[in-house]
């Protein structure tokens, strides 16, 4: 079965040609939406949003997920640690919060996909803690974008409430129309970056993250290009693609001096790996 790679454009620059062509002298055909033009997917008008789809379809490329930040917030009140939200309010009053809703479906719409990632709100240091498995805007937004035809995807996000395994697992089996959105180096970050958890959590998994990194003498991480650093990809890539092949593995590589080298690079490794040859 032929891979499923998916390369995101923001990685090496806002104008999403730029990564666009990158992926097609790749071999790449499928693209994932999150930032573009400077602003995060949500808060494009439509015209650039239909820009970007042009774009894609001048490359005969498809979008595969919209990367959205969906429940990576808090309340107005509450104290977040710090966060990367891709030029996305990380504090938001529950009332607007279902306009974003919609809002994601509109632009997932526009782009041609069918895949919207969620989180599972920020853990505070200060404030009300919220939960996301009770959330009431869960239920409505899985049945709105189930009328839409679309999947809302739970990204395992260390900076949230729903990160390791056990609290994943329990709400993908209480929301029965919430997919996974797995992200390999983040669970290896949280310390379960095992194939018994890769085990357990692919059956609910529909779409992967592929990042790697190594830690500095200082503890924080240098992010390097898949296969080259501490995330033991070469286990976990072949225990998900046994149980769950024909998933799409998107290089998230975060490298900020080299990204175009880096998304190569990690490219041959992730179609190495999954085509059972040497890594």
């Amino acid at each position: 079965m032929q891979e499923l790679i998916v390369l995101n454009p923001d990685e090496l620059d806002q104008d999403p040609a730029i990564g666009m062509n990158l992926a097609v002298s790749l071999g790449i055909g499928h693209l994932e939406i999150r930032t573009a033009y400077g602003s995060n997917a949500l808060m494009l008008n439509d015209d650039q949003l239909r820009q970007v789809r042009r774009l894609a379809d001048e490359r005969q490329l498809t979008v595969a997920a919209l990367a959205s930040p969906l429940w990576k917030w808090c309340l107005p009140e509450a104290v977040p640690g710090k966060v990367d939200s891709f030029g996305f309010p990380s504090r938001v009053a529950r009332g607007k919060r279902e306009s974003w809703v919609e809002r994601a479906l509109t632009v997932a719409e526009i782009l041609g996909t069918r895949r919207i990632r969620v989180f599972s709100h920020l853990r505070v240091a200060d404030g009300p803690t919220e939960t996301f498995r009770n959330d009431p805007l869960l239920p409505t937004a899985l049945k709105q974008a189930e009328r839409a035809g679309m999947r809302l995807l739970l990204e395992n996000e260390p900076v949230c409430t729903v990160a390791e395994p056990a609290p994943l697992l329990e709400v993908l089996r209480t929301h029965t129309g919430l997919g996974l959105w797995l992200d390999l180096g983040n669970l290896h970050e949280v310390g379960h970056g095992t194939a018994d958890a890769v085990r357990a959590l692919a059956p609910y998994a529909e779409y992967v993250h592929v990042k790697d990194y190594r830690l500095s003498p200082d503890g924080t991480k240098q992010f390097v290009p898949a296969g080259a650093g501490s995330v033991p990809y070469k286990d976990l890539l072949a225990v998900l693609h046994r149980v769950r092949p024909g998933l799409p593995y998107a290089l998230e590589t975060h490298v900020r001096n080299t990204p175009a080298d880096a998304l190569t690079r990690g490219t041959a490794y992730v179609r190495s790996v999954l085509r059972g040859g040497p890594a």
